[in-house]
């Protein structure tokens, strides 16, 4: 038996009964689920199944994306002789179960359309029986054996065709309407049945007109909208593209891979995303081919980029040459290296990276030169988790307050901007955060109602802060958004009534949900489906924030921009920049960021990892990062050999933030595919990192030590010295502090602040004055600390004997007596002209 994440046992089958059934999926802790039989998914009822028993049906492509009555943007497709448009859904059949399958039909059939913009993703688990209007089954396989696939493509008209008694679509009003294909057979031996089924959206912004009818009078079939029917206000559009990369950088103990400072990667996904092929090289090209498209200069107005400082740095560092080595755990090692256990690196591995890098950042600096940008936590990290440890070096590094950003693009971030990774934000952080220059939050809106009502997008009041502000933007075109691409994921905000497994669905799929999602308040706005919620809709438009970490390709994102290119040129929407929507006016009262209706308690700073190995996330944090602190004591400035002491340490603190990134934990991360379960991969390489890097900073820390000289030391005079040797393994010079503690008849010099080389240790003689008697032996304890007070190594334990200088000034004189004699006697022999063997060959 298969449970959903929030703990409750799914069996619904129609909408209402599974609305009930979902409940939100918890933050963190969610206990991992693991791949669904098809058995399982049966049995729990899951709508859409991820997991069919015989055959999947997959939606690949729809034609029309979107359906305009009045032609805008080469939209409509005419696919009969009267000029009716054809709506066209095509893709493929799979068989995936162990038994041929016969007579494999497929029908289009629709459901009704959403009441609103923000009930656009509730049909997508609505069940079969909830889509009423239905088209003819049309044959596509006579016999389908198993493992075997087979196309199908399955169209009808948006509307009756005049004289034809055919099944049509009836999108006879404009509004977001639900698809779902589906698809019966006969297995080998058994009866016919429905296999499986897909669902997608089309929005509808004009309904196409009826079909003359010859001799009948236009007026008695009815047009879609008046001919001279003003036109409803443009919509307003803002747009975030998110240039993000999941935090695959780590932070080696210095020194570990070479005196050099390195990039060193978990693995080698970042290189991949910055090909030519690449992720980020697609976003960026998407974005750029838009900006020079018909409505380019709207676009570009309305679209601001997010960047993460921690990807940037990252991959400036790299187009500046600096080595990059993999790290998965067995140890580092160069990307390139040749088989056979050679650690000779392919330098043409090397320079293409190198090359990507610069290229990419070159694209950027292109596409950012005059447009809008904001600078997003750094690696995605949890920003309740920072402001709950409270470190400044941690709160400076997530909100680039260094400036890293503006120093590598050449362009200035828009000030005092948050953007939560998570799409929520906690009241205690929005407040904590707030007196470090943080002036506004760009978020969903983080309260629900008993009823499960969200407020509407809008500028919040954030109550506990100096004039603080978030502007929220809609829940439902936020969730369109994050599942879309390879890696799907029902973010934290989303309504936990219309969560399912998003693998169910194919990328085109979840793709068309995200179109009609970002069109549903173009809907709103001319009245036709929500007269209520027209004026919010003009007022409030679209705010499309992605995923940071967007999985998208460069031509699903490039479909994106072209639909709101079309938006912004047919007037139905209208740029507008972030700025501008930051410095709008309060549309929702005070203190509704701050409190939840519910009556809940605060979520407040919750520990990510609280069932994890992990631990404490807050104390583990705060510890590593007084650790690395002390390490940043250590360097000794004054070196100039010191100057790459920076470049070794830094990745430290990024690894902090990397720990506690919320790419991939999302609403317990619920959505992803079904190998990965409920984020608990995420969830565990996070938890693996914190241990780490406290791993990591006591190995540094290790790298100074004190050596001891022997067992036991035996003071030749009342002032001999004390031997001490002190070692830094570290790739940069110290400064260490040597304390003594000493018995009252042995005084110790001290030793104070010190200097240790690079990669060198230093030997100490440490001036001692010993007032004890004869033949005593007593104890004289060494201690290494940073010049912060923080003790670097155990104490190192000096057994002194001391009172054993009389007998050692007995052999000094005995010694000196015999130099006398052998010296006298020589003089001697030397006088009488007798030869001394060592004088052979000289004479007198």
């Amino acid at each position: 038996m298969n449970r959903w994440p929030g703990g409750r046992l799914v069996r619904a089958v129609v909408p209402v009964s599974l609305c009930a059934a979902l409940v939100s999926a918890p933050l963190w802790g969610v206990q991992p689920v693991r791949a669904v039989t098809p058995e399982q998914a049966i049995d729990a009822g899951y709508v859409p199944n991820p997991a069919p028993a015989l055959a999947r049906i997959t939606i690949d492509d729809i034609t029309p994306r979107v359906l305009d009555g009045a032609g805008a943007g080469g939209q409509v497709a005419v696919g009969t002789e009267a000029g009716v448009p054809t709506v066209t859904v095509s893709g493929t059949i799979i068989n995936v179960g162990d038994v041929p399958l016969e007579s494999v039909d497929v029908r289009l059939q629709r459901g009704p359309r959403s009441p609103d913009a923000e009930s656009v993703r509730e049909p997508l688990v609505w069940s079969e029986p909830s889509f009423p209007v239905q088209g003819e089954f049309l044959r596509v396989a006579v016999s389908l054996a198993p493992g075997e696939s087979v196309p199908y493509r399955v169209s009808m008209p948006a509307r009756e065709i005049p004289g034809d008694p055919g099944p049509d679509l009836q999108l006879t009003e404009p509004g977001v309407y639900p698809l779902l294909v589906n698809v019966n057979g006969t297995p080998e031996g058994g009866s016919p049945a429905r296999l499986d089924d897909a669902r997608t959206l089309i929005p509808v912004l004009r309904a196409p007109p009826s079909a003359p009818i010859p001799g009948v009078d236009d007026d008695e079939v009815g047009a879609a909208a008046p001919a001279d029917a003003p036109d409803p206000a443009p919509v307003p559009l803002t747009v975030l593209w998110p240039l993000a990369a999941a935090p695959t950088r780590i932070a080696l103990v210095p020194g570990e891979a070479g005196p050099e400072p390195v990039v060193a990667l978990t693995d080698g996904s970042l290189p991949h995303d910055l090909a030519d092929e690449g992720r980020l090289t697609g976003l960026v090209r998407a974005a750029s081919a838009a900006f020079e498209g018909p409505a380019g200069e709207e676009l570009r107005r309305a679209t601001c980029l997010g960047v993460d400082p921690d990807l940037l740095g990252t991959v400036a560092e790299i187009a500046d040459g600096r080595a990059v080595v993999i790290d998965e755990g067995s140890g580092p090692h160069v990307p390139g290296e040749r088989d056979g256990g050679s650690d000779e690196a392919d330098p043409a591995v090397d320079e293409a990276l190198r090359e990507d890098a610069s290229r990419w950042l070159t694209e950027l600096r292109a596409l950012s030169e005059g447009a809008c940008v904001v600078s997003l936590p750094a690696a995605q990290a949890d920003l309740d988790v920072v402001a709950a440890v409270g470190d400044t070096a941690l709160t400076a590094a997530a909100l680039d307050r260094s400036d890293s950003v503006q120093r590598i693009l050449e362009v200035a971030p828009v000030p005092g901007v948050l953007v939560p990774a998570s799409g929520a934000l906690a009241p205690g952080t929005a407040r904590a955060l707030a007196g470090g220059g943080v002036t506004a939050v760009v978020a969903a809106p983080s309260t629900r109602t008993d009823t499960g009502v969200v407020p509407p997008p809008g500028m919040v009041a954030v109550a506990g802060t100096d004039g603080g502000r978030a502007l929220t933007y809609s829940a439902a075109v936020g969730a369109s958004l994050a599942a879309t691409g390879g890696r799907p994921e029902n973010p934290r905000y989303s309504d936990p009534s219309t969560r399912y497994w998003l693998d169910a669905d194919t990328p085109p799929a979840r793709l068309q949900d995200a179109r009609a999602a970002i069109l549903a308040p173009v809907i709103d706005a001319a009245g036709a489906t929500a007269p209520d919620a027209t004026a919010t809709a003009v007022e409030q438009g679209v705010l499309a924030v992605p995923p940071q970490v967007w999985d998208i390709d460069a031509d699903s994102a490039g479909s994106l921009l072209e639909t709101l290119g079309d938006q912004l040129s047919s007037g139905r929407m209208r740029a507008v920049s972030l700025p501008d929507r930051l410095a709008g006016p309060v549309t929702i009262p005070e203190g509704s960021l701050a409190e939840d209706p519910t009556g809940a308690p605060d979520p407040g700073l919750a520990d990510p990892f609280a069932e994890d190995p992990a631990g404490d996330t807050v104390g583990r944090l705060t510890g590593a990062l007084a650790g690395a602190g002390t390490l940043r004591s250590l360097v000794d400035t004054s070196d100039p050999t010191a100057v790459e002491a920076a470049a070794h340490l830094s990745p430290l603190v990024g690894d902090a933030l990397r720990a506690i990134s919320e790419t991939g934990r999302r609403a317990g991360g619920d959505g992803l595919t079904l190998e990965t379960g409920t984020g608990a991969v995420a969830r565990d390489r996070g938890a693996a990192r914190l241990v780490r890097l406290g791993e990591t900073v006591s190995a540094s820390l290790a790298r100074v030590d004190l050596l001891t000289p022997g067992s036991v030391f035996t003071m030749a005079s009342p002032n001999s010295p004390l031997m001490l040797v002190t070692r830094n393994a570290l790739p940069f010079p110290v400064r260490v502090d040597v304390t003594v503690t000493a018995p009252e008849d042995i005084t110790v010099d001290p030793v104070g602040l010190i200097q240790i080389p690079a990669a060198g240790s230093r030997t100490l003689q440490v001036p001692t004055q010993s007032d004890s008697e004869g033949g005593v032996r007593r104890t004289v304890v060494f201690s290494l600390h940073g010049p912060d007070g923080t003790r670097l190594s155990d104490p190192v334990e000096l057994s002194v004997q001391s009172g054993g200088y009389p007998v050692a000034q007995g052999f000094a004189i005995a010694a000196a007596a015999l130099a006398l004699v052998l010296g006298g006697r020589r003089y001697l022999r030397y006088r009488r002209g007798i030869l001394d063997p060592a004088d052979e060959g000289h004479r007198p």
